[in-house]
C-alpha cells in the first residue's frame, strides 16, 4: 500500500509543468487576469503565457485551449481525489520525507562538488582492477576484427585476402577503398570491442560454429550461396574471459567515484555529529535506562 501512494505521489510530481500553474494565488489579484476557475483556484494567462512560449507551437490558440482543458481536468480530478481519500496523514508525511531526502541530496551534491576531487588516477584504476579481475569477466563473447561479404564473382580476392592479414593502416585504407565498389558487407570492428553476435548475424553460421572455426584460424573463408565470407579476427574474448581494462575503465571509473563521494559524506557527518555532542547541540535523555534495559534483555 505504501509503495502505491508513493508512486502515485511521483506521478503528481512528474506533473509539475501542468500542475505549477495550481499553486498561484487562489483568490484573484486585480493585478492578474483569470483565465479559468475551478473550486476557488485560478489559471492566470502570465501562467499560460509561460507555458505556451515554452512549448512554441505552431497553433497557439489550440495549445491554449488544450492547456486549459487539461488544467481544469486536473484540478476536478485532483478535488475528486481528495475527497475520497479517508487520511492524507499518510501521504503528508511521505511529503515531507521525500522534501527532506530532497534537500539532503541537493547538499550532498553541493558539498561533493566544493570539496571533492572529482577524477580517478589510472593508477587508482589498475589496483582496483587487478585486486578484483572476477568482477570482470565478459559476459558474452567479444571481437575485434573485420567483416567482409562479397560476391562469389568478386574481382582481386588475393589482394584483399593480403589486406586482412595485413591489417596495417594502409591495407586497411585499400579494403575500404575495393568495399566501398565490391562488397555487399564490410564491417570494420577494430576500433572497439564489438558483441561477437555483431559479426555472426552477417553470416549463415551459428555463434558455436563460427567462434569454433575461429579458435583454429584467426581468418577464415567460407563460400555460401554465391557468397564469399571473410571474417578476420584481431582478438576474441570469450565468455567468461577477463575483460582487458581500457574496456572496463568507465565502469571502474564510476565505482570507486561513487565510494569516494559515500567516504566523504560519511566523514562530513561523523565530523558533524562529534561537533554537535561537543557544543552540546545533542542532548541525550534517559540513553543510559535505554541502553540497560537492552542489555540485560
Amino acid at each position: 500500500m505504501h509503495k502505491n501512494i508513493f508512486k502515485k505521489f511521483l506521478l503528481m510530481l512528474m506533473a509539475v509543468p501542468l500542475l505549477a500553474a495550481c499553486h498561484g494565488e487562489q483568490v484573484l489579484q486585480e493585478s492578474r487576469h483569470s483565465l479559468v476557475e475551478v473550486n476557488g483556484v485560478h489559471l492566470y494567462k502570465d501562467e499560460v503565457d509561460l507555458q505556451l512560449a515554452a512549448a512554441a507551437h505552431d497553433d497557439s490558440v489550440g495549445f491554449v485551449n488544450e492547456y486549459i482543458e487539461r488544467w481544469a481536468t486536473e484540478q476536478l480530478f485532483y478535488s475528486k481525489a481528495t475527497d475520497n481519500v479517508a487520511s492524507t496523514s499518510e501521504i503528508e508525511s511521505m511529503v515531507e520525507n521525500y522534501r527532506k531526502s530532497l534537500i539532503l541530496n541537493i547538499y550532498q551534491d553541493k558539498l561533493v562538488e566544493q570539496h571533492l576531487k572529482p577524477s580517478i588516477s589510472f593508477a587508482e584504476v589498475l589496483h582496483f582492477y587487478d585486486s578484483n579481475k572476477p568482477l570482470f569477466d565478459a559476459d558474452e563473447p567479444l571481437f575485434k576484427g573485420l567483416l567482409l561479404v562479397l560476391p562469389a564473382k568478386a574481382p582481386n580476392l588475393n589482394k584483399v585476402r593480403k589486406w586482412c592479414l595485413d591489417m596495417s593502416p594502409e591495407a586497411m585504407e585499400e579494403l575500404e577503398t575495393y568495399s566501398a565498389e565490391n562488397a555487399l558487407t564490410y564491417e570494420y570492428l577494430m576500433d572497439r570491442w564489438y558483441p561477437f553476435a555483431d559479426v555472426v548475424k552477417h553470416t549463415p553460421l551459428t555463434e558455436s560454429q563460427l567462434m569454433e572455426r575461429l579458435s583454429r584460424k584467426s581468418t577464415i573463408e567460407f563460400k555460401e550461396d554465391d557468397k564469399i565470407y571473410l571474417v578476420c579476427s584481431d582478438t576474441i574474448l570469450r565468455e567468461g574471459d577477463t575483460m582487458p581494462v581500457e574496456l572496463v575503465t568507465a565502469e571502474i571509473n564510476e565505482l570507486l567515484l561513487n565510494s569516494r563521494k559515500a567516504d566523504f559524506i560519511k566523514r562530513k557527518k561523523k565530523d558533524l555529529f562529534e561537533e554537535a555532542k561537543a557544543e552540546g547541540i545533542i542532548k541525550f535523555n534517559n540513553r543510559q535506562t535505554v541502553t540497560d534495559e537492552l542489555i540485560e534483555k
